[in-house]
């Protein structure tokens, strides 16, 4: 076919996509799969291309990189010119996934030559000065490279030389089919992202290394570094600290500092314990978190850079996030897209059949994502499962589900993994000879939702009633003691505590607060005051998780909003410390208001007048339960008050027609029993465009079928199914839908 050099727009229709790994297929097969691919109506073919896979020969002074089949000279699995050529004459675009690291992707063919030759100090290191491994995997993944090891890096750019001679002529600039590159697979420390897991390589702590770089570029002179004089200096706790050695790093454990002599940045070390309290030093640890933050933006930076000088250009140079507790790890969406020039994603992988907890943890993130990024969208969409012999199947009602549940919160995108089956892998759409499932007709059902049923699907945006805001250094401090931030599905509630509150509380009040608000058949939004200030402006009554700390720059943009009118709700601790570990006053209110007694009719409420608006602070956190579907039926009341009173009316509110019930086996003891739910597990999310498109999605997460009343703000004359085409009335703003246990319905608000 004739070859396009227009670069697609970036837009959902040219990354909705799913994942095809060539070289773990075998090729008599890549056409058919390409079609079955190209046959639901996606666009973007995403592919692994692993540095170890192709490396058949050690590296010489012909081929710093090792010797490399891309030919199938070898093995006929690794002629990736010619699975270029085929996704070419089917006219489909590439995601070119070709980190040199790819987390957890080495278990196909040899490891690459860094990891075999190269100096095994290129690794993180520990808080004890040992090597660390990689991923919870115990395969062959080996350990985690220092991202911004002068070796790792060396040998980072003799990969990307090698594959970048594929790219330019590949790309679609120069007629060919690759439209985005993955600078690296799941740029973290993957589960050696807790604070003392990484990264005390001596490239970083050594005297003068990238963490003295990142404190010098944050504040200049070790006049303004704000710790105080228990923070240990080299020389006044020196057992373990890195130094510069004849132009090389070591480990220095004698060497100390003259107390004569004035100290600088290269004399502070990183913490290497969590305390039990770090009120005296907030500031050293916050700091070592986010100095990993910088590292991993350096290193994205790097890559680009690299393959941009090769004349990799015009290209959406992409990365993703692996499925983490993303509050509280040192992973900043807003930077690490900055550091791409692109857009990241974030990979779901969820539970068949999707949890109410899993769907609240998607939700969560992609309101997050919505308020952080300029593109929210899934670079790895569960589409499949861990084993080929399945211990339960991935059905396509699973599939449908996930996906609108996605959908309906924002992401304007997915990218399924995987589209076949593979190694370890199986339940996918199509197998790994391209027999179709029935998973294969959920793909193609979306693209023609998306593009097809639905007029300007880019344009649509989620319609929130209330906001729930996002700072930063809250769950940070939750990070800092955190001995698993990867397990998204657990927060760490414990030391270090600050003014005597654990760490973990306001991230687990975080949480808690989108199901609770849901619950109550509103819709929650996330506000990032330090990435979109502007969404706060949208809303006029906003929750804050109670935490001992917060941003100077987040309390002022709260305090001209709530003055120019806004309700502020805190359930918790009042911020009382800034990220520096100076003191805060929070919206400039003096202790002394806090001490009035409330008119409120809850206990313990107080309500203060600030300017235009007013500040309703409850002093207990109301979402001690870390549990879905058991949150508190007395904060829900709290919360139902709330709304209430401060006259939030829901642009679409939902709830079921009456109690529900269902009769199931018992968990213990045999027989079965009825199990109630008076918790409102329906969802309802409107979406809008500029020119008048509504879009609505109503989700039912019960186990049983349920009748849903709809009332509407503004009320429109009808509902049109977009799967029926079935016409449902709306009068006086109420409307009734029946659904399907676990399912999502797409209505048009006409």
């Amino acid at each position: 076919m004739e070859k396009s050099s227009v670069i697609p727009v970036m837009n959902a229709r040219n990354i909705f996509g799913a994942e095809i790994q060539y070289f773990r297929t075998e090729p008599r097969y890549w056409k058919t799969l390409l079609q079955q691919f190209k046959d639901t109506g996606l666009r973007c073919v995403t592919t692994y291309v692993q540095w170890g896979t192709h490396l058949v020969g050690a590296p010489d002074e012909a081929h710093p990189a090792g010797i490399l089949d891309f030919t199938g000279e070898t093995d006929p699995k690794l002629n990736l010119l010619l699975f270029l050529d085929l996704v070419e004459e089917l006219g489909l675009d590439l995601n070119f996934r070709c980190g040199p690291f790819c987390c957890n992707e080495m278990v196909h063919g040899g490891y690459p030559p860094w990891l075999v030759l190269g100096d095994p100090n290129l690794m993180v290191w520990n808080n004890q000065n040992r090597t660390t491994q990689g991923y919870w995997i115990g395969r062959q993944e080996g350990s985690q490279p220092s991202y911004l090891h002068p070796e790792y890096l060396a040998w980072c750019a003799r990969w990307i030389r090698e594959v970048d001679r594929i790219i330019v002529p590949h790309l679609r600039s120069n007629g060919g089919c690759i439209t985005m590159v993955n600078l690296d697979n799941e740029v973290s420390y993957i589960v050696q992202d807790g604070m003392l897991s990484s990264d005390y390589n001596p490239v970083n702590v050594g005297r003068g290394g990238f963490y003295h770089q990142f404190l010098q570029e944050k504040y200049g002179h070790v006049s303004h570094v704000p710790y105080t004089g228990n923070v240990p200096f080299a020389g006044n706790s020196s057992k373990g600290n890195a130094v510069f050695k004849d132009n090389s790093f070591a480990v220095n454990t004698s060497t100390s500092v003259n107390p004569s002599t004035e100290r600088t940045i290269e004399d502070i070390v990183p913490p290497r314990a969590i305390p039990d309290s770090m009120d005296d030093n907030a500031a050293w640890y916050l700091d070592w978190m986010n100095f990993k933050q910088w590292c991993m933006g350096r290193y994205l930076e790097a890559l680009r850079r690299m393959h941009e000088e090769n004349g990799v250009r015009e290209v959406l140079f992409m990365t993703n996030f692996n499925p983490h507790l993303p509050e509280g790890i040192p992973t900043r969406m807003p930077e690490f897209e900055k550091a791409t020039g692109g857009i990241v994603g974030y990979d779901f992988y969820r539970g068949t059949f999707l949890s109410y907890s899993g769907y609240q943890s998607m939700a969560r993130v992609l309101k997050l994502m919505n308020a952080s990024l300029a593109f929210t969208w899934s670079a790895e969409f569960m589409a499949g499962t861990w084993n080929k012999v399945l211990e339960s199947r991935v059905s396509d009602d699973h599939m449908r589900f996930m996906a609108r549940c996605a959908l309906a919160h924002g992401c304007k995108a997915l990218s399924w993994f995987m589209f076949h089956d593979r190694d370890c892998w199986g339940d996918s759409p199509v197998s790994s000879h391209g027999h179709r499932r029935p998973s294969w007709e959920v793909l193609r059902e979306t693209i023609a939702l998306c593009f097809e049923k639905i007029n300007g699907w880019d344009s649509l945006k989620p319609l929130t009633d209330v906001a729930v805001l996002y700072d930063p250094v809250q769950h940070l401090h939750t990070g800092v003691g955190d001995p698993m931030p990867c397990n998204d599905q657990l927060v760490h509630v414990g030391t270090p505590s600050l003014a005597g509150i654990q760490a973990g509380v306001a991230t687990r009040e975080y949480i808690g607060l989108f199901r609770l608000l849901e619950h109550t058949g509103a819709q929650p939004g996330v506000v990032d005051l330090l990435a979109k200030p502007e969404i706060l402006d949208s809303h006029q009554t906003a929750f804050l998780p109670g935490s001992p700390i917060m941003e100077q720059a987040v309390n002022q943009m709260l305090l001209q909003w709530v003055t120019a009118g806004g309700r502020l709700y805190v359930s918790g601790t009042l911020p009382g410390m800034d990220e520096r570990g100076g003191s805060l006053c929070f919206l400039n209110l003096s202790p002394s208001c806090f001490s009035s007694t409330s008119s409120d009719a809850l206990s313990g409420v107080v309500e203060i007048p600030v300017g235009k608006g007013i500040l309703v602070w409850h002093p207990e956190t109301l979402c001690a339960e870390t549990d879905a579907e058991e949150d508190s039926l007395e904060s829900l009341a709290t919360l139902t008050h709330w709304l209430s009173q401060s006259g939030v009316t829901p642009h679409v509110r939902i709830k079921p027609e009456a109690q529900v019930s269902w009769v199931d086996w018992r968990k213990t003891g045999g027989g079965h029993q009825e199990y109630v739910q008076p918790r409102n597990l329906g969802s309802a999310i409107l979406q809008q465009a500029p020119d008048g498109e509504r879009i609505l999605f109503v989700l039912n997460h019960y186990p049983d079928a349920v009748r849903f009343i709809l009332h509407f703000q503004q009320a429109p004359t009808s509902l049109e199914d977009l799967d029926t085409g079935e016409s449902h009335p709306v009068v006086n703003g109420t409307v009734t839908v029946d659904m399907d246990r676990k399912c999502a319905s797409v209505f048009r608000v006409i």
